[in-house]
């Protein structure tokens, strides 16, 4: 699945569900091309929301990669742990963190199983965090 746009409550955010690994390897999710560094000198925090349907395993590491190209032909691995051992117990997880500090043309979001994902889904949802004032 691609990127898809909903709102909630007047906050513009973009989700994605996508399917887990099917064997202890990395995979990952669609091109994030909405994303855009401002190399001001500022902060913008992104958040990240992650549900997965089930975790068959012990964990899931997620990780953020970027790219010169829109087809991930060269992925850079940017922030190795966005949130690190997703379990079961811990059905929805967010990371947040800020997106000038890291930035990308394309970014691209890994996941890594210690087992056979493939029948679980996760919904990763993207919120940008506005200024105050």
């Amino acid at each position: 699945m691609a990127w898809a746009r909903r709102t909630a409550n007047d906050l513009g955010t973009q989700y994605e569900v996508t399917t887990l690994p099917s064997s202890a390897a990395q995979e990952f999710g669609s091109v994030i091309d909405f994303l855009k560094p401002r190399c001001d000198g500022t902060t913008q925090y992104i958040t990240f929301i992650f549900l997965p349907t089930a975790v068959t395993g012990t964990n899931l590491d997620i990780a953020l990669y970027g790219s010169t190209d829109s087809a991930g032909t060269s992925k850079y691995l940017l922030k190795d742990i966005v949130v690190a051992d997703l379990t079961v117990d811990a059905m929805a997880v967010a990371g947040k963190i800020d997106i000038n500090a890291y930035p990308a043309p394309y970014y691209f979001i890994a996941w890594t199983a210690d087992a056979d994902e493939h029948l679980n889904t996760i919904t990763v949802d993207i919120v940008p965090e506005f200024p105050q004032g």
